[in-house]
């Protein structure tokens, strides 16, 4: 069983990198599935931009289930309302809860460091 540890992951975009974006969103589903798999799983994972149509997409089960596995272990997984709304995907989230910029960025002061991807 892993523990909560007092980082926070942001995820600020749909994949990893500024390359290619297939590869990237493949790099993406991998660093959330180490994560998940790791002894200390972030205390959140903020989700901004475009990060979350990765949460909202039903041909990526990739994304939500390693996010669902850290949210089970106690995880807080918070995505921006606005980006939501913004790309039209709010009905579609599939973990995590809404949230806004004030909440999201409360998590990120708090929080002992803050991983970006």
């Amino acid at each position: 069983m892993a523990t909560v540890g007092d980082y926070v992951l942001f995820v600020g975009k749909d994949r990893v990198g500024e390359g290619d974006p297939v590869l990237g969103a493949n790099l993406l589903k991998m660093a959330l599935n180490a994560f998940a798999e790791a002894d200390e799983l972030p205390a959140a994972v903020l989700v901004m931009n475009s990060g979350v149509r990765a949460l909202s997409d039903p041909e990526n089960d990739d994304v939500p289930a390693s996010l669902g596995r850290m949210a089970e272990e106690g995880t807080e997984v918070l995505s921006c309302g606005t980006c939501l709304d913004f790309y039209g995907v709010k009905d579609a989230l599939r973990v995590g809860e809404v949230s806004n910029m004030a909440t999201i960025m409360g998590r990120m002061r708090a929080a002992s460091k803050v991983i970006a991807l």
